[in-house]
């Protein structure tokens, strides 16, 4: 099984067009979204907990 790295990164939530963008835009950097906490702050973000093989790095 390979390593992982994890990450926390704030996420765009409640416009889905804009949460789609952030998360697309993660996945291109190889972040597979593992889950969403259940706050969103006054701006509309939300903490997102992301994971990627170590072998990502290498690219």
């Amino acid at each position: 099984m390979a390593p992982w790295e994890y990450d926390i990164k704030s996420v765009h939530y409640g416009e889905w067009d804009r949460t789609k963008e952030d998360l697309n835009k993660f996945g291109i950097d190889g972040w597979e979204l593992i889950r969403f906490t259940e706050n969103v702050d006054d701006e509309g973000m939300i903490k997102a907990f992301f994971k990627r093989p170590l072998d990502c790095l290498e690219v």
